[in-house]
This record gives structure tokens, sequence and C-alpha cells, in this order.
């Protein structure tokens, strides 16, 4: 299994989250990113005690048949993914980072479901956080759901939010159980 490639270490210094007491990693993906980011900054996620590890998984393309000489096809393939993985995760650091949060941006190649649990894993994850694909009962069948496996495999606990059915882009309302104050 390929090893996963950190791009970001922790972007806070230590000493400006002395106490944070959960890790909560969110599993980013192009289709859910947008909403699963507002909906765990608006309803989940705390500065003061949360450290927020953003993960994004990229699967690898093989050659279909060992004879086949893609000559660089699929490495370059591979690179263009693994900028757009990096752009993504950087993105959404960065819309945390002035809001005092303490972030991690890693990105994982490989089979989503498991990576996604491995890595949760080795962090020491409290919770996970991620999208759903809405897969019908055939499709996720014949294909597995990510978030089924997360749920069943992970060690930690598993918050799934679904895009939002009555807006365009899935977003949701702010329900914050914490007070923030921006400063």
């Amino acid at each position: 299994m390929p090893n996963s490639v950190i791009i970001d270490e922790l972007i806070h210094q230590d000493t400006l989250h002395r106490e944070l007491d959960r890790v909560v990693a969110i599993s980013i993906d192009i289709e859910s990113a947008e909403y699963v980011y507002d909906w765990a900054l608006n309803n989940f996620l705390n500065p003061k005690t949360d450290l927020v590890v953003f993960l994004n998984c990229r699967t690898i393309d093989a050659p279909m048949a060992p004879y086949i000489n893609p000559t660089g096809f699929i490495e370059e393939l591979d690179d263009k993914k693994k900028k757009k993985s990096h752009m993504l995760l950087r993105q959404y650091a960065d819309l945390l980072k002035p809001l005092g949060f303490a972030v991690r941006a890693i990105a994982l190649a490989g089979d989503p479901k498991i990576e996604i649990v491995r890595k949760c894993h080795e962090l020491s994850a409290d919770v996970l956080i991620l999208g759903s694909r809405e897969l019908g009962k055939i499709k996720r069948a014949l294909l597995g759901s990510v978030s089924d496996y997360c749920s069943h495999n992970c060690h930690c606990t598993i918050v799934i939010v679904k895009a939002h059915p009555d807006h365009p882009e899935g977003k949701h309302e702010m329900k914050s159980i914490y007070k923030r104050h921006l400063e």
C-alpha cells in the first residue's frame, strides 16, 4: 500500500493551541467538499479544542493489461490528480487559518475507503466527517459505499453529511452549538 503524503503540517504554532482535545478528520472530495466543510464549520468544529485534519484520497489508475505500455500516460494522469488533490486540500485548509483553527491537510493515494480508515487510525482521530454520494441500492451494492465502509470499520465516531436537498449547492444553514468570536 502506498504511504500517505503530508501536504501541510500543523499550520498554527502549538503554542496557540495548547489545549486541543479532539482530532477531527474531514474527508473531502471535489463533489462533497463544500457542503461537508460548511456543515462541519457551522455545526461541529470548535477552534479552541479541535485539530482539523483534511483528508483527500485519489485513486491510482493501473494499466489494463501487463503488456500495454502507456508510455507515461498513467503517471501524467496521476500527477494531474495529485495536483488537484493538493489544491483542494490547500483551499479548505486556508479557509480555516484565519478562524484560528489548528489545521493539517493530508493527500492519500489508493482505495479511498481503506486509506481513510487507515489514516484515521494512524491519527487517532476522535471523529471522521465525510459526505454522502447518495448512491442508489444497486450502485452501492456493486461499487461499495465509502461512508458505509468507514462506518463499519473506523474506530472513531463517524458523521455522514448529506447534501441539503433544498439548496442548489447542498449547503446547510448555521446551527452552531458553539459560540465563536473572531478576534
